[in-house]
């Protein structure tokens, strides 16, 4: 019967290849990096000819070459840590009220990794040219879609902005407030275009109806109109006018008596001529009548 090989030796030897692999792709990394690393072109000082500077941080360019041909987890996360604060310092540049800081970072921070994993570090262009389009393309969606209370049109979205720069520097130069076609000859766009844009500009954040007026004015939901009860009392006289039509003339007499003219029912019953024990029943009655009537109406 054949002897079985060790399997300790053929670890053994896998993990020997395993390194001689990775020494060759870092070797391969290191020759990619130095061919296509962006770099400017000088004038030797001291020799003749001219020599290639980096622009960009050759580590950081390894990194993006090791990335593209074997991407993983560990050197992304590498790769994010280096541009951080380039993503940090584009949410606070793109910071406006209403829109916590901290969201616009997080957003900032999807882009870029979006940006470092369909980067291709071979076409030789920096990193940062590349990946800043895309961050503030992602932090001005993120506006119009969340910063808004009310979603207006992408048109509307990016001339807000300018026109807002524009009535500013309008407004120190005239000494007053510029008009609209004033800022839209400024800007080159139409009338109406600027209007649009100052419209959806007003109405960019909602404030709570009972939140209180800073100038002295009532509270918007006191100026909001209510149910007016005069309307349910209206609808009750017109109930009981059709009902007491129904009664009988003497019922609407017995009514009239007691209810109108405020007679006590021993009045009423020496008017009538009965006991008072009388009335109190066909009091009774006519109520319920035109209660009843009243309710089927």
């Amino acid at each position: 019967m054949p002897a079985k090989t060790p399997a300790l030796p053929l670890r053994a030897e896998m993990r020997r290849s395993r390194r001689a692999l990775d020494r060759l792709g870092d070797a391969a990394d290191r020759a990619t990096a130095l061919s296509t690393i962006p770099a400017d072109t000088v004038e030797r000082t001291h020799w003749s000819g001219t020599a290639r500077r980096p622009v960009v941080d050759t580590d950081a360019w390894r990194l993006h070459v090791r990335h593209a041909r074997r991407p993983d987890e560990h050197t992304l996360a590498e790769l994010v840590e280096c541009y951080r604060p380039h993503a940090e310092s584009q949410a606070r540049h793109h910071y406006r009220h209403g829109v916590p800081l901290e969201d616009l970072t997080q957003v900032a921070y999807e882009a870029l990794v979006r940006a470092l994993q369909r980067f291709d570090p071979e076409r030789g262009k920096p990193f940062l040219a590349f990946a800043k389009p895309t961050i503030a393309g992602s932090l001005r969606r993120h506006f119009r879609d969340v910063g808004w209370a009310i979603r207006v049109p992408r048109r509307v979205h990016e001339l807000a902005g300018p026109t807002r720069n524009a009535v500013e520097l309008l407004t120190h130069d005239l000494g007053r407030a510029p008009s609209p076609h004033e800022v839209a000859d400024f800007i080159g766009v139409p009338t109406k275009a600027v209007v649009d844009a100052m419209t959806a500009e007003a109405a960019r954040a909602t404030s709570s109806l009972d939140a209180p007026d800073t100038s002295g004015r009532p509270q918007a939901s006191a100026r909001l109109g209510h149910v007016d009860r005069g309307f349910v009392g209206i609808e009750n006289r017109a109930a009981l006018v059709q009902s007491l039509e129904t009664l009988s003339d003497d019922d609407r007499e017995l009514l009239q008596q007691y209810f109108v003219e405020e007679r006590t029912q021993a009045e009423i019953a020496e008017v009538r001529g009965c006991s008072q024990m009388q009335v109190s029943r066909l009091l009774r009655r006519a109520v319920h009548q035109l209660r009843r009537r009243m309710l089927d109406a």
